[in-house]
């Protein structure tokens, strides 16, 4: 007898479509694994599917099911793969589940409205499988459709949120997950223009959250349909192509898309959308800002030494590239924790809209309180990289709340001026980067000379 509601651990269950389907479900070696399913009206009871979760208990750690005549769910016939397809928790962030086709015909496919098939030429065959995308699944045959299921899902967030994989041991023998396959065709390339994305893998994706909004649009974190990695993607309206909006996206693409270190945020393609216009850069769990809400500068003040070294070599290199960035503050700058037995933050700088070239640079940009001073008092002064070198003080100021600075009347020029100068008091060994003459300022590659004899 079927269980009359899914396993507790199952993530999602598998609802057949079509009578070769049902027959998967009513097969002997299949039964443990069958329940009652709510009805598309919530009607308890209405439907028979198979359960899939980690309690299968599967060959290999990150495998949740194998489909095929030799799989976790037995599929019987001649046109069918020992292992047809396999489902798959994404290694990486163990959080996203994808259906691998393992079938030696490539007869697994998707269907319906909310499919994102596999495509040819991509360089693995698996993609996300999740409650927006690709519900709905067949294998065997040439229209891969002789199985047909729909997959329901149960409460995912809280299932995966409490998923532990640490118990299950693998079978290196059997161990095969979705980042086993060897690739097909070479790397994607790296996009170099606005109007002529480069890279020929383009990106698809499934939303997950919003991360940040504004003017200028929205900032998603989403999977990676293709491979479950986790991005993030600036959103725009797509704008008129003579207006200054075009200008910029096209400046801030060609501005990432030459440069490459490890404080700066890593840039992976552009492309436009429908009405809008696309930027994906690699997902990072948060920013400085989260931080300094945290107190965490302030709890553990030798952290900023190792914010100040990293954010000194980002603005060196940059210097090394003749690129102001022109909007250092909290809010752009974004950490990763590192996996080493040491531990500690990887610091990268991010947003690229306000930057610009050292010879082009001339509009009015940034954010008024990190904003050096010779942006108001000496508009006509050209602008070069000290300008972020001050941003980057009154941002570890602001950070470490430096002579109260927090506190303090900061909504005009004067009064952010004189703040800074009375942290640069208490900070002696960083005064050099908060002289308001920028002729007299620090440069990046000076503060690194003079505090870290160099290394970066």
């Amino acid at each position: 007898m079927p269980r009359n509601h899914p396993h507790p651990l199952a993530l999602f269950s598998l609802i057949p479509q079509n009578s070769r389907a049902r027959a998967v479900v009513d097969h002997p070696e299949n039964s443990h694994l069958v329940s009652r399913i709510a009805d598309d009206e919530g009607h308890p009871g209405g439907q028979r599917g198979l359960n899939i979760g980690v309690f299968i208990g599967s060959k290999s750690r990150y495998t949740l099911a194998t489909i095929g005549r030799c799989g976790d769910i037995t599929v019987e016939g001649a046109g069918i793969s020992r292992i047809q397809c396999s489902f798959e928790i994404n290694e990486d962030n163990q959080k996203e589940i994808m259906l691998q086709d393992r079938s030696s015909n490539k007869s697994t496919q998707f269907f319906g409205n909310t499919a994102m098939p596999f495509e040819l030429g991509r360089t693995h065959r698996h993609v996300v499988v999740d409650e927006q995308v690709n519900l709905e699944f067949g294998f065997g045959g040439v229209g891969c459709d002789l199985y047909q299921f729909r997959i329901v899902w149960h409460d995912r967030g809280k299932l995966m949120a409490n998923l532990c994989l640490d118990y299950r041991e693998d079978n290196p023998r059997q161990t095969r997950t979705v980042l086993d396959e060897p690739p097909t065709i070479a790397p994607s390339r790296r996009t170099t223009r606005v109007h002529t994305p480069g890279n020929p893998e383009r990106i698809r994706y499934s939303e997950r959250e919003i991360i940040g909004s504004g003017a200028f649009g929205e900032v998603l974190k989403v999977a990676n349909v293709d491979s479950g990695e986790y991005l993030a993607v600036k959103r725009v309206k797509r704008p008129h192509l003579q207006s200054y909006n075009f200008v910029l996206l096209k400046r801030e693409v060609e501005t990432l898309s030459r440069i490459c270190h490890r404080n700066v945020i890593e840039y992976k393609s552009a492309a436009w959308a429908d009405e809008h216009f696309e930027i994906f850069m690699a997902f990072k769990p948060g920013n400085v800002q989260d931080l300094i809400q945290h107190d965490l500068f302030k709890k553990q003040p030798t952290a900023a030494d190792a914010f100040l070294h990293q954010m000194l070599q980002a603005l060196d290199y940059l210097e090394s590239e003749s690129i102001i960035h022109r909007d250092i503050k909290p809010e752009n700058i974004l950490y990763t924790p590192m996996p080493t037995p040491e531990g500690g933050l990887l610091y990268q700088l991010a947003d690229f809209g306000l930057a610009n070239l050292v010879a082009d640079a001339r509009t009015f940009a940034g954010s008024r309180i990190f904003m050096a001073p010779e942006l108001e008092n000496s508009p006509d002064l050209p602008q070069t990289p000290k300008m972020d070198v001050w941003s980057l003080f009154v941002t570890l100021t602001y950070a470490l709340d430096g002579a109260g600075f927090r506190e303090k009347p900061l909504h005009t020029t004067p009064l952010r001026i004189k703040a800074i100068q009375e942290a640069a008091a208490e900070f002696r060994q960083l005064r050099d980067m908060a002289h308001v003459d920028p002729r007299e300022r620090a440069t990046a590659g000076d503060m690194l000379d003079m505090l870290f004899a160099g290394e970066g």
